[in-house]
């Protein structure tokens, strides 16, 4: 299973008060806020850690609990600036972060999983719009990869609001995660898949 969460830095900068009464108390845990409060760059860190918890919460959830918003229920664990672990319950989900001056973006699986991974950067800002974009990209990549006709590939979510690949009404056994915030947007997928 992947998750995956990227954030668009110059976006984040202008239109998130991170530093706002309450918010790092409500969204991390005292360790994590021991992290954040002893980094050289707290901007940094704390969406770093936000990237790591949303990415492994979209691996969590497929594996069948119900859907929650409490982030301090999910912690992390930075090993180093790009490998960490996310704790959520007894699930341990290892993550891989990419931080440049345009995004954070992390990846996120149970185990070693091969994955393909693919940023973008998309000049459309409306949200809608960034979805379709994103779809279109997999579609693409995917039927090319695999030698598939991309007029019978879709992605339709589960009722946990994953996405899944179906090829000709079948689905994929395989994961998918999508993401795009700003100006960025990524796929990640399994790189093993069969159809069900």
């Amino acid at each position: 299973m992947v998750g995956n969460d990227i954030i668009d830095i110059a976006e984040t900068r202008r239109s998130t008060n991170w530093e706002r009464p309450g918010f790092i108390q409500k969204i991390f845990t005292p360790k994590e806020q021991g992290f954040i409060n002893t980094s050289a760059d707290p901007f940094t860190t704390v969406w770093q850690l936000w990237s790591m918890k949303e990415s492994a919460y979209k691996v969590f959830i497929q594996t069948g609990p119900d859907r929650f918003f409490n982030p301090s229920r999910i912690e992390c664990k930075v090993d180093s600036l790009q490998s960490g672990r996310v704790r959520i319950d007894e699930t341990s989900i290892k993550t891989n972060t990419r931080i440049n001056s345009n995004y954070i973006f992390t990846t996120a699986v149970l185990d070693s999983s091969d994955i393909k991974t693919r940023v973008f950067q998309i000049t459309e800002s409306n949200s809608k719009f960034q979805s379709i974009y994103m779809h279109r990209q997999v579609i693409r990549a995917f039927a090319k990869s695999n030698s598939l006709n991309s007029a019978e590939l879709k992605i339709q979510k589960t009722t946990t609001g994953v996405p899944s690949l179906f090829y000709k009404n079948k689905p994929f056994n395989s994961s998918l995660s999508i993401t795009h915030h700003g100006n960025y947007g990524a796929y990640s997928i399994l790189d093993k898949w069969v159809i069900l």
